[in-house]
């Protein structure tokens, strides 16, 4: 009777601690699409694994992400292909991060006052330019895009989130704001309704100095008019790819699990729910930009192995 009852409380235990079990994911800064679309894709993981607690730790963004995810420190994060493909090729491969699927492309934005006295890139020489969080993806992009140009050297780079960085640039303490985020961003469509603001084209200075050749995992992109308030001509400019990586050593059928629940209808429909840029999940364009190689569980996710 007491070998029974020491069963069943052993047997209780497991259960407990099985109901307790946390899983990590990496999300971004406040106010940044990252974290948003970490805490939607959290909300639909649950679904598909009841028993399990989904945490979402902000971070300062893509690059922050990468180093945790490769020392095992979160499950799964948002990164930017770019910065995982450049990471990757630095270890040769030996980076212990896998990738499961595209979310959504994130086109930079450059944005000014309206009354800003500068209307291109190059204007900008002196200019005071919030480029995002130290460790951000946003923060590494702006490197690479203002050294191609040949303005880094020329600027006074000022590393704040850009929620932080609108405020700034509205008290006129920064010129000018640099963002990588999906579009629209619902903190960049509050502020320029509010403030009004203007998108400095890219991709003259972009095509000139060579910027696509040398970093060949950014696309062009045009915003449509209208894709913010008060917008009223198209904005050229360029791309990066958020991806869902995930550690080399979770289990194959967890990850397959977690993509079918994803790409299925409830899930999309959720994931959209929980957060507009959730609408370009697209199963076609899936394994667009993906610069590291799959997950198990992913492979046999995308080639129907179910």
């Amino acid at each position: 009777m007491y070998r029974l009852g020491f069963l069943l409380i052993v047997l209780l235990s497991l259960t407990s601690c099985e109901s307790k079990r946390t899983s990590v994911l990496g999300g971004g800064p406040e106010g940044g699409t990252f974290q948003g679309y970490a805490e939607a894709l959290a909300q639909v993981f649950s679904r598909a694994e009841p028993r399990m607690t989904w945490k979402v730790q902000p971070s300062g963004g893509s690059v922050s992400n990468l180093e945790k995810l490769a020392k095992g420190q979160v499950d799964m994060a948002l990164v930017y292909a770019g910065d995982a493909w450049l990471r990757y090729g630095e270890t040769k491969g030996r980076i212990p991060v896998r990738a499961m699927t595209r979310l959504y492309g994130a086109p930079a934005h450059l944005v000014v006052a309206a009354t800003s006295p500068f209307s291109s890139v190059v204007d900008l020489v002196g200019a005071r330019v919030a480029i995002g969080n130290p460790g951000s993806g946003t923060a590494a992009a702006a490197r690479r895009f203002f050294s191609a140009i040949r303005l880094w050297s020329r600027i006074v780079p000022v590393h704040i989130g850009f929620r932080h960085a609108l405020n700034e640039l509205e008290r006129g303490s920064v010129d000018a704001v640099w963002m990588v985020v999906g579009a629209p961003n619902g903190t960049l469509e509050e502020e320029t309704s509010v403030m009004g603001l203007r998108f400095l084209d890219l991709i003259s200075e972009a095509e000139q100095s060579g910027f696509f050749r040398r970093f060949p995992f950014y696309v062009r992109r045009t915003l449509p008019p209208g894709t913010y308030p008060g917008q009223l001509r198209p904005v050229r400019t360029f791309a990066d790819s958020a991806l869902l990586l995930c550690r080399a050593d979770l289990p194959e059928q967890r990850i397959y699990r977690l993509l079918d629940r994803l790409y299925s209808e409830a899930g999309r429909r959720q994931l959209v729910q929980r957060h507009p840029v959730g609408r370009e999940l697209d199963r076609a364009r899936g394994l667009e930009g993906v610069s590291v190689p799959l997950h198990p569980g992913a492979e046999r996710f995308w080639t129907g192995g179910g």
